[in-house]
């Protein structure tokens, strides 16, 4: 399994894109109908810090990379984000998790 996350900050203006090209990638996964793969993203309450993450249950297999909306996102946020953001995802690990 990978974990894989991206965090950055976006001006006011572009918030509104980056949740509209966020939720036209989860619509394109679920189109896709890939099993394994969890997508998650977060917009903090003012609507302009997000954490992107990613669970790959293969991480040789990344379906985000195949999707036409995938290279729309990336470059709304680096616009949102005042520049590049890092290239890669930064892996993580997850530290508690608690589910009813």
């Amino acid at each position: 399994m990978s974990l894989q996350m991206v965090r950055f900050n976006a001006a006011v203006d572009p918030a509104a894109e980056l949740r509209d090209r966020l939720t036209g990638v989860v619509a394109d996964l679920d189109a896709a109908s890939t099993t394994g793969p969890t997508s998650t993203s977060y917009a903090s309450g003012s609507g302009t810090g997000f954490v992107c993450a990613l669970e790959l249950t293969d991480p040789t297999t990344n379906p985000l990379l195949t999707l036409p909306e995938a290279p729309r996102l990336r470059d709304a946020i680096s616009r949102a984000a005042g520049g590049l953001i890092a290239p890669t995802p930064e892996p993580f690990t997850i530290a508690g998790a608690y589910k009813s």
